[in-house]
């Protein structure tokens, strides 16, 4: 669901700025702030999020209670109603209109807006020039502008705008190759602070949930990860910046094949490689995209390739196509 989910900034005139020691410094140590307050922070407040033509518009509550437990609702406000309710790591998603309720995992590399700054910061600047702008007003608050501007064409530009005092993002940007905005959320009401209360961060679908008995989809559950291992898949042609986060196999209940995964990042942007056997209805050479999220799939051999991540359709092609199952391993099967 990619109402709440990541990425950022940036004016297109931005993209190309340099910036001296000090102001890079500078820059770094409010992409360390921002990272910890969007986990750290109690706020509430309204976000607006626009990709193309589109808008929406949720409403966010954040609490951080005294024993440390991390408690989050999101709720949109226009279009069919949608909840979730996240309790730490566990994620609660009710669709009234379906009568479901889905229930999965939080990923350890899930960033929703605001909490959009990856929690390490180092090695960023191999990849993107990081400058310090112009101090703006957002939602009524005094907000430090900070963009990352790519060194290449191989990831896209991004803006994060801080709240001065807490240091809490109130609105990002991403922009493509060409300096055009893909998408970009930002808070239009917002109150920070204040105590815990268990209340707000309640779903009010829970009781009619139960009541009305909807179907509790736990799918997302089913597929785990194994212990990580070397899939026999490699990228011929790596891209500069991009490392591996992660590679593994994962099963499906139900089904007797596994699913390899492998995912990349240059700190920032991250993308995922799935690669599955092929179905029996021969899947096709495809690009879609959503807000910033390019997905290009591509049949290999008896497989089908799948990479989506936050990076231009260029780079995600580029992923897949030196995508191969090395030699040994392909000769083995």
């Amino acid at each position: 669901m990619r109402i709440w989910t990541l990425v950022l900034l940036g004016a297109a005139s931005t993209a190309q700025g340099g910036a001296d020691n000090g102001t890079q410094d500078e820059a770094f140590a409010w992409l360390k702030k921002m990272a910890s307050a969007s986990r750290q922070q109690n706020y509430s407040g309204t976000i607006l999020y626009q990709y193309g033509n589109q808008v929406e518009t949720s409403r966010v509550v954040h609490f951080v209670n005294s024993a440390g437990g991390e408690f989050e609702k999101l709720e949109t406000l226009d279009g069919p109603p949608r909840e979730v309710v996240r309790s730490n790591e566990q994620v609660i998603c009710y669709l009234p209109n379906a009568k479901i309720v889905l229930i999965e995992e939080r990923s350890r590399n899930a960033r929703n807006f605001p909490a959009l700054v990856p929690e390490s910061v180092q090695g960023l600047s191999d990849s993107y020039q990081i400058p310090k702008e112009e101090v703006v007003r957002v939602a009524g608050y005094d907000c430090q502008w900070i963009a990352l501007a790519p060194r290449d064409n191989l990831r896209y530009g991004r803006r994060f705008c801080a709240e001065l005092s807490s240091a809490l993002p109130l609105r990002a940007q991403t922009v493509n190759e060409k300096g055009e905005p893909i998408e970009s959320f930002a808070f239009t009401q917002l109150a920070l602070g204040g105590s815990f209360s268990r209340d707000k961060v309640k779903s009010k679908y829970a009781d009619r949930s139960r009541a009305q008995n909807w179907r509790i989809d736990r799918s997302a559950l089913s597929m785990v990860p194994s212990t990580p291992a070397d899939t026999g898949w490699v990228l011929t042609s790596p891209l500069p910046g991009f490392k591996k986060l992660m590679e593994a196999k994962r099963s499906l209940v139900g089904r007797s094949s596994s699913i390899s995964q492998i995912v990349l990042s240059d700190g920032l942007a991250a993308v995922s490689i799935f690669i599955e056997p092929m179905p029996r209805v021969q899947a096709a050479q495809s690009l879609s995209h959503q807000g910033a999220v390019n997905i290009y799939k591509r049949p290999y051999g008896n497989h089908v390739v799948t990479v989506l991540g936050e990076a231009p359709a260029g780079t995600i092609m580029q992923i897949a196509n030196s995508l191969e199952l090395r030699k040994t391993t392909a000769a083995v099967q």
